[in-house]
């Protein structure tokens, strides 16, 4: 109302008091400083929701990247590291060559005797390394059906970011366990920490979902996620004789709960 008022004031004074050529520069002067107004405004807020003239943020390149290269990617670095270990295999076997195997034993397999020589790396190195085959499918079977949906909810990047943390603290709980706990020298590999904090957090995002116990039992999310964490607890504690690292599973599983904590129930 008051700005109805103050436009038509100046109107009537602009066209009863002021001569005419001062009404026509006045008229002049209001239209350009309405239009360089107008134009700067646009300008101010032109790339930016939010008016302040800045820059979209630019996207990071890995979740530029077709999720299809990260999520291949992965399973060709897991099938080439497994080929590697047929290679050494064989190779002791029918020409005595432990070369590439000590290679192998020495960068893919994580223990108290590789960290303590300075080979940090086995720490996520070792969660790309399969010698066995059923192992290798098995993980590989496990990564293809729940890896996707975490990456869509993830992103490349936050996808990765999991994956890594995963398969790295399994690592550190199956070598503290073994050292400090079992007291045994036992070298652990393979992708199964990596892939139990993938199937931790999707199980925390989709709870009502139903997991395939076996690719044939069919059990909510919300049962499973407990279920398996108890039941790797406890065989880590009662049984001493499994070849299954157990203890590594419950480092990935816990990974996977903290992550979907920290980006998704705490930011609500």
């Amino acid at each position: 109302m008051a700005r109805t008022f103050h436009k038509h004031a100046l109107n009537s004074t602009s066209n009863d008091v002021l001569p005419k050529p001062l009404q026509g520069i006045l008229q002049f002067i209001r239209t350009r400083s309405l239009n360089a107004t107008h134009r700067d405004g646009l300008r101010f807020n032109r790339g930016s929701s939010s008016g302040w003239g800045r820059p979209p943020p630019r996207r990071d390149w890995l979740d530029s990247l077709d999720g299809n290269v990260i999520f291949y990617g992965i399973i060709a670095i897991n099938v080439g590291v497994y080929l590697v270990w047929q290679s050494a295999i064989s190779s002791y076997r029918v020409m005595g060559d432990p070369t590439l195997l000590m290679f192998l034993r020495n960068n893919f397999l994580v223990d108290m005797r590789n960290i303590s020589a300075g080979r940090i790396w086995t720490l996520l190195t070792a969660c790309f390394s399969h010698k066995d085959t059923s192992h290798a499918l098995f993980n590989g079977l496990t990564f293809y059906f729940m890896a996707p949906a975490v990456m869509r909810l993830l992103g490349n990047k936050r996808f990765l970011v999991l994956y890594f943390l995963g398969g790295i603290s399994s690592s550190l709980a199956s070598v503290a366990w073994n050292t400090f706990v079992r007291h045994e020298p036992v070298s652990s590999h393979g992708a199964s920490g990596a892939i139990m904090a993938t199937l931790a957090l999707y199980a925390c995002a989709f709870p009502s979902n139903t997991f395939l116990i076996f690719f044939v039992i069919p059990c909510p999310a919300w049962v499973f996620l407990p279920g398996i964490l108890l039941y790797d607890g406890w065989r880590s504690i009662s049984d001493k004789r499994t070849t299954t690292d157990s203890a590594g599973h419950v480092g990935g599983l816990l990974t996977g709960v903290g992550y979907y904590v920290w980006r998704f129930a705490l930011r609500r």
